[in-house]
């Protein structure tokens, strides 16, 4: 099972999440959408990466400079409210 850190916040009419660990991202209309969107991308991305023999290449981090966006855009002029999710994830 893996471990990683899902970020959840609300941009215009929806919700986006983002897997620290794995620079994956994910977008749905409620919390719990995109949540659910992260995780199946999450498992996705494992099995195709088991299933290549690249395992060792799982771990690729956010790049700080588009955590930063993520965290903190431009054009936002008021505070964002976000949630940082453990999230398990199960895979061969």
């Amino acid at each position: 099972m893996l471990s990683c850190t899902c970020l959840v916040k609300k941009e215009g009419n929806q919700y986006a999440s983002l897997c620290v660990e794995l620079d994956i991202a994910s977008c749905g209309h409620t919390k719990k959408e995109a949540i659910e969107g992260l995780r199946n991308a999450i498992e996705a991305y494992l099995e195709y990466m088991t299933s290549e023999g690249r395992a060792r290449e799982i771990y690729r981090p956010v790049p700080m400079n588009e955590l930063k966006d993520f965290l903190f855009p431009e054009q936002t002029i008021y505070e964002q409210p976000l949630k940082a999710i453990p999230l398990q994830v199960e895979y061969a």
